[in-house]
């Protein structure tokens, strides 16, 4: 099953029954009800992007769990999410979604001149930072948080693998963790490992009190090598971003 398909699969299931099967499963092994068995988030963006992202899963809150499926086929549904960038930022949109996070991509992009963000309109940057790259979730079911011990080692496994073998199905040159996690998460995967430590430099000038790291590693799929790294420091808070961005490109893939 390729992840089209598996994605169409899980779309079905909310669609007919409101509930996710896998989902299900999840929390029957965690033992408590920890991730919302609808509404499944597996990617935004372009599928074959050569920049990825990777992330835990979708935040949210238990107040928007459990909703109904309101797409009228999966083919919309599919949509809605390889162009969420166009649909929230575009010319046809009413612009008003706000996300920090989506304007930290920007920042945090742009060194790796490979999606266009040098647009005057800050709109036109936003789609393109959002539908120009693949962002995947590691785990598709959304959750207020993200407890990698809590979960259960034995529970995430099967969704590292089938995460590097969507991975996998193209051509990429940048693949980005983004969390320390990962190293923790990927670490039965995971057959070869560098890490650079150094200061960015802020604003103003001075060098950061705290180091930032990038961790690039090679992953070992069932059927291919992954190039990759990890970024320990990308969901802190107040750090120089464009400068991280800087040294994640400079140092990526260097042993």
């Amino acid at each position: 099953m390729d992840f089209k398909q598996l994605v169409e699969q899980a779309f079905n299931q909310w669609k007919n029954n409101d509930a996710v099967d896998e989902a299900i499963q999840l929390n029957k092994e965690i033992g408590l009800e920890y991730f919302d068995t609808a509404n499944p988030h597996f990617f935004t963006g372009k599928t074959d992007s050569e920049l990825v992202l990777v992330h835990l899963n979708p935040k949210r809150n238990k107040e928007h769990w459990n909703k109904k499926c309101d797409f009228a086929d999966f083919q919309s549904y599919w949509k809605s999410y390889e162009k969420f960038g166009n649909r929230n930022y575009g010319e046809d949109s009413k612009r008003t979604h706000k996300s920090p996070f989506d304007h930290k991509q920007i920042r945090f992009l742009k060194p790796f001149d490979i999606l266009s963000l040098d647009n005057q309109d800050i709109n036109q940057n936003l789609e393109a930072v959002i539908d120009g790259k693949l962002q995947l979730e590691l785990i598709p079911f959304g959750s207020p948080d993200f407890l990698y011990r809590k979960i259960g080692v034995n529970s995430i496994k099967p969704y590292v693998s089938r995460l590097l073998s969507i991975i996998g199905e193209n051509q990429r040159k940048y693949v980005v963790f983004c969390g320390r996690v990962f190293e923790h998460i990927l670490s039965d995967y995971i057959i070869d490992k560098t890490t650079h430590s150094f200061k960015l430099t802020k604003n103003e000038g001075n060098p950061t009190k705290s180091d930032f790291q990038v961790i690039n590693i090679t992953l070992q799929s069932e059927v291919k090598k992954i190039n990759a790294c990890i970024a320990p420091q990308f969901a802190k808070q107040g750090y120089p971003v464009t400068e991280y961005g800087k040294k994640v490109k400079e140092l990526y893939g260097k042993r």
